[in-house]
């Protein structure tokens, strides 16, 4: 029995989370389903994305991205991946959607809710 929990541990061993840095974005449009596609570039070719975290201030959301890395044998390449965000806001009014791109420094869409 011991010889299968040591087999499990490693695999824990090679998960890690990073928020990256959003290199562009497409910005949402009317004749779309209202999302923005977001680009960013993980560190080796096991990061994809994980999740976006949100902070809200008034009608200004700050989005950062959050990448998972599973795997101990990675390719060692900087891909860049992709991710759709869709503000989930049903009040009216005008959004303003600030990806992170960098420290102060951001890639930024507006959403017009009607």
């Amino acid at each position: 029995m011991a010889g299968c929990s040591k087999k499990n541990a490693p695999a824990q061993d090679c998960v890690k989370y990073e928020k990256v840095n959003v290199t562009r974005i497409d910005k949402a449009s009317s004749g779309t389903d209202g999302a923005t596609t977001v680009y960013f570039n993980v560190n080796n070719g096991c990061g994809q994305f994980h999740k976006f975290n949100e902070k809200k201030s008034g009608n200004t959301r700050t989005i950062s991205v959050e990448a998972i890395y599973k795997g101990c044998m990675c390719t060692m390449d900087i891909p860049e991946r992709k991710a759709s965000y869709k503000l989930t806001e049903k009040t009216p009014g005008t959004y303003y959607l600030k990806f992170v791109s960098g420290e102060n420094d951001y890639q930024i869409d507006t959403v017009v809710i009607k």
